[in-house]
């Protein structure tokens, strides 16, 4: 079922309910105040009755006759019946009525006016005291008229809420469609979306509140998936790229091996050579394991972190022919051995001081131990291109590049394959730029 069709039931449902209990309140309500306003004028006869009956004898004859006058316009002599004391007629012209019981008459003379309803009649007794005797004098009404009012009403409100409903419908289907035409025309721009222009963002021309929250959630959501997209192809060509060499390499060492007869020390010599290409290659396998969140288990051990950032250091003078400052200011010794894997701890320390090496074109390095909290804080300052305050909250994702790094190679990966590595050992990564230039990498074991 649509939607707008199933507006339109939830509104002929409710609106159901509400016509149902309005004009069944609206019928009874009328009932009552007419069945009150039909007894009423019953006891206003039934008073004129008794004058009539019961004090001719005291009344002049001419206010007699007018009193009789008034009674037989309104009210018909056979409706009407005296009782003496004794429950015997005493007068009026009712033949014997099964519905004025002897319990009737008693209740009249306690209550002194009472009233029944039936179906045919109302009935209204009123105690009499004259100087002849005490008396009840019962009066009847038919209810002909009476029902035929209800029975009209009733029609009128069956009609009205028949009416109204059919309405109601119509109405809720215009509504439905005006309300649901920005969704058509969301609908119809998603449909016109393919793989070329899939993250293109939906517009509209009218604004409404609801309907901007979900473009702007659906526009969000799309450029969500178009990042991941771009991840995914990132990832692939690092995958593609780094795995090409090594494999590359190990192919070739084996097919030259293969093509020539060679020593003992060259056989050794190429098995090396081979085990190396074969390390760099799991060394590559370990990375995109890391980055796609595969492997997230190491052994860990007692590792001197001081003793990692001193190879790192090495390894950075040997190959860039870095300068670096470290400062070393812990004096708790036992804050520089951390529970970690040290061959994933160097890598991570190997990206954090290649970025500083690389983005500051190769100027100085500080790196600092310190105590902070009774914990160990390890800082890694350049004075390179830094990073823009935009870039900040996104840096650490896979592949992403800050805006300032066109001019230098790199798929956005050291970054991030430190941030989850250090996540790994519960060391918190904070970056910040510096004044007026450059980086600062501080690291809280």
């Amino acid at each position: 079922m649509k939607l707008k069709h199933r507006l339109s039931l939830y509104s002929i449902v409710i609106f159901s309910i509400i016509i149902v209990i309005v004009s069944t309140a609206v019928y009874f309500s009328f009932y009552n105040q007419m069945e009150k306003k039909e007894l009423q004028s019953l006891e206003n006869k039934t008073l004129l009755a008794a004058v009539y009956y019961l004090e001719q004898d005291e009344l002049p004859a001419l206010e007699h006759e007018n009193i009789k006058s008034q009674l037989l316009k309104t009210i018909s002599r056979k409706n009407i019946v005296v009782y003496d004391e004794s429950n015997k007629k005493f007068s009026g012209d009712m033949y014997f009525d099964k519905n004025i019981s002897s319990t009737f008459i008693e209740s009249v003379r306690q209550k002194r006016n009472d009233f029944i309803t039936t179906e045919l009649y109302f009935y209204n007794g009123i105690y009499y005291n004259d100087n002849q005797g005490d008396f009840v004098v019962i009066t009847r009404e038919p209810k002909n008229e009476f029902n035929d009012q209800m029975q009209s009403l009733l029609h009128i409100l069956i009609l009205v809420s028949v009416g109204g409903l059919i309405f109601i419908y119509f109405f809720s289907q215009y509504l439905g469609y005006i309300a649901y035409q920005p969704i058509i025309k969301i609908i119809d721009q998603i449909k016109e979306r393919d793989t070329n222009n899939f993250n293109q963002p939906l517009a509209l021309n009218k604004p409404y509140a609801e309907i901007e929250d979900l473009i702007t959630t659906y526009n969000h959501f799309i450029d969500k998936i178009g990042q991941t997209f771009t991840v995914q192809k990132n990832f692939i060509d690092y995958v593609s790229h780094e795995l090409r060499t090594p494999i590359t390499a190990l192919l070739g060492t084996l097919e030259v091996t293969n093509n020539k007869k060679r020593t003992l020390e060259e056989h050794e010599k190429t098995i090396n050579q081979l085990k190396q290409y074969t390390n760099d290659l799991q060394e590559t396998l370990d990375q995109m394991m890391l980055l796609s969140g595969a492997k997230t288990r190491f052994e860990f051990e007692p590792v001197r972190i001081d003793e990692v950032v001193w190879q790192v250091i090495e390894n950075a003078v040997l190959y860039h022919n870095a300068t670096i400052d470290v400062d070393l200011q812990v004096t708790n010794d036992a804050l520089l051995t951390v529970q970690g894997n040290e061959k994933m701890l160097e890598l991570a320390l190997n990206n954090l001081v290649g970025n500083a090496i690389k983005y500051s074109n190769n100027q100085l390095i500080k790196i600092v131990f310190y105590e902070e909290d009774n914990r160990l804080c390890l800082s890694i300052s350049d004075q390179g291109i830094g990073i823009p305050e935009i870039d900040l909250q996104q840096i650490k994702q896979n592949f992403y590049r800050g805006h300032n790094t066109q001019q230098f190679q790199g798929k956005g990966i050291g970054l991030s394959i430190a941030n989850i590595i250090l996540n790994l050992h519960n060391i918190k990564l904070q970056l910040s730029a510096n004044q007026p230039k450059g980086t600062t990498v501080k690291l809280v074991f």
